[in-house]
């Protein structure tokens, strides 16, 4: 996958609210933690998104991560955990867009 590929599948994955989470990568239906790629995970943070369907240490996996980044002045995690979903997708719309204009 293409690290565009990757924000846009990470954006659908958290899009609505239900999908969404802070404080963890990922939650089971009962509001556990859980690792992001795990079959029971129901929501996601925005890396434990990013994490669900791409390789642990691939090179796109961490492109994607960086266009996030460039997009805010504090740690992806941090900001997933101190701002509302909308704001957490509308970043993913703006690393989405700087990584098509590249």
């Amino acid at each position: 996958m293409t690290p565009v590929e990757i924000l846009k599948d990470a954006r659908e994955l958290i899009s609505v609210p239900e999908r969404w989470t802070q404080g963890a990568n990922a939650r089971t239906k009962k509001g556990m933690p859980i690792g992001s790629a795990e079959h029971n995970a129901v929501c996601w943070c925005a890396l434990g998104a990013i994490g669900k369907n791409s390789l642990p240490s691939s090179t796109e996996k961490l492109e994607a991560i960086c266009f996030l980044v460039r997009q805010i002045d504090v740690a992806v995690s941090a900001f997933n955990d101190e701002h509302t979903h909308p704001e957490v997708v509308a970043l993913f719309d703006r690393a989405i867009a700087a990584a098509e204009a590249q």
